[in-house]
């Protein structure tokens, strides 16, 4: 089996560590402490400050998961997270529009670590969403050749999907 560390990343509340969960075949470590803003307190309790770790045996891959806090305070955390990644995911959430212009710049961030394989996931497709797969692309300003994968991560079997694709699209 081959050894991939995956990087989960995000803007705040877009579902990374829920991610990392429904596809960890281990107990996830995670360093949840309480959120410390009014406006983060509004929308929940506790968050991820330096990072989550998961792993999965997948197809031939044996993924490490490294979820990387969303808030910008933490961005040193995605700097040292990214250091040998084999590859990375840009969390957004379709139902939380502001994401996507944090996605931007984490995008830019983690392009500055080399060339590795990447792509976005657009969590919470579950939902009704007005951001169509195009005026995604078009606000990230992503090549055509960056895919995006539709998600939801409170279900198993959507991740390990999104991550399978990304495996197989990533080996092209």
């Amino acid at each position: 089996m081959e050894t991939f560390k995956l990087v989960i990343t995000g803007a705040f509340n877009t579902g990374k560590s829920t991610f990392i969960r429904s596809l960890s075949d281990i107990a996830v470590v995670d360093t949840d402490k309480a959120t410390s803003s009014p406006d983060e307190q509004r929308v929940k309790a506790n968050t991820t400050v330096a990072m989550d770790y998961g792993r999965v045996a997948l197809d031939d891959y044996t993924l490490r998961l490294y979820g990387t806090p969303g808030q910008n305070r933490f961005e040193f955390m995605r700097d040292i997270l990214a250091r040998n990644m084999n590859g990375f995911l840009v969390l957004v959430d379709l139902s939380q529009p502001a994401t996507i212009d944090d996605a931007a710049s984490i995008l830019a961030q983690f392009r500055d670590h080399g060339e590795v394989p990447y792509a976005v996931v657009a969590n919470k497709s579950d939902l009704n969403t007005v951001i169509s797969q195009a005026d995604l692309r078009q606000q990230l300003d992503l090549n055509p050749d960056i895919h995006i994968y539709l998600c939801t991560a409170t279900d198993r079997n959507s991740v390990r999907e999104v991550v399978r694709r990304f495996l197989r699209d990533a080996r092209k």
